[in-house]
Parts: C-alpha cells; sequence; structure tokens
C-alpha cells in the first residue's frame, strides 16, 4: 500500500528523505499560485530561487530581455523585480519568457524538494489537474510539502493537502495509507465550505484582505480553473 505524508511546514523537511518519492509543494498565498498562473500565461518556465542575489546570478548568462524577475522578502516587493503575486504577474508580458522568481516560503520549499524523485507544484487553481497528475505514481510514496511562513503552520496550505489527500482517497479508497499529519489536513479541509471561505480565515489571508491585495486572495481560492502542472525539469518548473 502506498504511504501520503503531509509535512506541516518547510522547515520540517529533511531533503534526504525525499530521493524517492514524489514531493508536491503548496504555497498558496502566494508562490505556487503565481507559478501556476505564470506557466498558464505563456512563461517558458519558472526558476524558482532563494532570495534576490541567488536571481541576480540566475539570469547572469540569460539573454536580455529573455526572462522576467519576480519576488517578494516578507511580503515586500524586492526592490526593481515585477510584482510576485498571480494576477499581477499575469499582466506582464510572460509569453515565451523565463520567470525567475523568489519568496520568503514557497521557492525555499521548492528549493528543498529539489533532491525528490519528482517534484510537483500544487495551488488550489491547478488542483484537480495535480490529482490526475499523482495518479501516474500509485506506487510510490507522496509527500505533500506545505511551505507555512516563516516557521508557522499555514491554514490555507492545509486545507489543500487536505483536498489532495480526500480526491486521491475518493479515487482509489483503499489503495493509500494516511500518516496522522494526512488525517490533520483532511480535519481542516472538511471544516471549509468553500476554498476563499478558507484563505479569508487563515491569518495571512485577513492581513492581505486589509491590504490592496484582497483580489488576489479570492483569484487564488478558484478551485481548477487551470489544467497544468508544473514539474522540475533540470533547474526550472515547465509543465508536465
Amino acid at each position: 500500500m502506498a504511504k501520503i505524508n503531509v509535512i506541516l511546514r518547510k522547515e520540517d523537511l529533511d531533503p534526504s528523505f525525499l530521493h524517492d518519492k514524489v514531493a508536491v509543494v503548496i504555497d498558496v498565498l502566494f508562490a505556487t499560485s503565481s507559478i501556476v498562473t505564470a506557466l498558464n500565461q505563456g512563461a517558458a518556465d519558472v526558476y524558482p530561487v532563494l532570495n534576490r542575489q541567488m536571481a541576480l546570478e540566475t539570469v547572469r548568462n540569460f539573454v536580455k530581455d529573455s526572462y522576467i524577475l519576480s519576488g517578494e522578502q516578507h511580503l515586500h516587493s524586492i526592490a526593481g523585480f515585477s510584482a510576485y503575486t498571480p494576477l499581477a504577474l499575469s499582466r506582464q508580458s510572460l509569453q515565451g519568457r523565463s520567470l525567475v522568481y523568489a519568496t520568503t516560503n514557497g521557492t525555499v520549499a521548492l528549493r528543498q524538494a529539489d533532491s525528490a524523485a519528482h517534484v510537483y507544484v500544487a495551488a488550489l487553481l491547478n488542483a484537480p489537474a495535480v490529482v490526475n497528475q499523482l495518479q501516474q505514481h500509485k506506487d510510490q510514496t507522496l509527500v505533500l510539502i506545505c511551505s507555512g511562513s516563516a516557521g508557522r503552520v499555514n491554514l490555507e496550505d492545509l486545507y489543500l493537502a487536505g483536498y489532495l489527500i480526500e480526491q486521491l482517497s475518493a479515487q482509489s479508497s483503499d489503495h493509500w495509507q494516511l500518516t496522522d499529519t494526512c488525517q490533520i489536513a483532511l480535519a481542516v479541509y472538511r471544516q471549509y465550505d468553500s476554498p476563499e471561505h478558507c484563505l479569508r480565515q487563515s491569518q495571512l489571508g485577513r492581513v492581505l484582505a486589509l491590504t490592496e491585495m484582497d483580489e488576489e486572495i479570492s483569484y487564488s481560492a478558484r478551485l481548477g480553473c487551470i489544467d497544468l502542472v508544473p514539474k522540475f525539469k533540470g533547474a526550472s518548473l515547465q509543465v508536465a
């Protein structure tokens, strides 16, 4: 019987644990939502990086105008970089260009997960497509990695993990062995009548709702509006 495990926050992740497993990285507000949106808007690929310095080093040998730099540190846009939220990114000229993307939590989790056999990106936007993709890995352990926020567990990430577990279990009820953290994620998911209800109840969602990012919360809660799954291929994320 294959196993599903949930990592509650990136700080709990041991990269050596992932070497033969399938990792799914989650950061609903906003890293994974932005990555999914960028690829859906025609970006050639996405390079997840840790910070501004790593972003600049990544593009050192890129052709001019072939990339966009985007990112945040502690919810503040990085100086000189494009906006980092999904709707704001969707208004950029992304077609055929690489997005080099740095965030405080989501891209850090992605870099920590790159030792896994396969690494996928999940947002609410593409969650049904992720469920379908994971059906190809029924004989491997799945590790759902909630990025969290600076060491704290995020409600919205756990909610999405619970959705994925619920859908996978519904399709193959006797196939998956669930860990205790899976049961926690399921309990969180089953508390809410809609994704947006959860996002707006979360600590981060409540903070963002008081800013100009309120529209970004509603967008990021749109379940299944994008039918693609980003996957690590070499150093960048591309459509699987």
